[in-house]
């Protein structure tokens, strides 16, 4: 989808930005210094009915390498939504049960410094680029 077509999206569907280049960049920034490992994530392009990397989010760590393939700037402003999962399974081999590793103080510390409105669910944390309602993010 060009650009173009993301405004038109954007227009059709009533959407607010919250998020914008720089913010995501320093989300980037601040989860690959701090974090000991990368979060699994999924997202959702502007005007794309496919999740990326797949439908599921994945229980269990990702690569770093994968972790910065999200951050290509050209994709930035296409972002309607990230969702992560603060809590991953470390793989140790077929014999051994993974280990559970918790960042998710680590990672609402961040994006509480960084002020990146976020929604906090059961496994998950949902960063918006783009809402249809600011009141998601009042508290209950």
């Amino acid at each position: 989808m060009n650009r173009r077509e993301e405004l038109q999206y954007i227009e059709r569907h009533q959407l607010t930005s919250v998020m914008n280049e720089t913010k995501w960049q320093r989300l980037n920034r601040a989860v690959s210094e701090a974090l000991t490992h990368a979060p699994s994530y999924q997202m959702k392009y502007l005007g794309e009915d496919t999740l990326f990397p797949s439908d599921l989010l994945s229980e269990y760590e990702i690569s770093w390498g994968e972790w910065d393939e999200i951050w290509l700037e050209s994709r930035l402003r296409s972002i309607e939504w990230i969702r992560l999962r603060p809590s991953v399974l470390l793989y140790k081999g077929v014999i051994l049960d993974p280990d559970v590793c918790d960042m998710s103080t680590e990672l609402i510390s961040i994006l509480e410094r960084e002020k990146i409105p976020f929604i906090l669910e059961s496994e998950t944390i949902q960063i918006f680029g783009y809402v249809r309602n600011t009141g998601i993010f009042e508290s209950k």
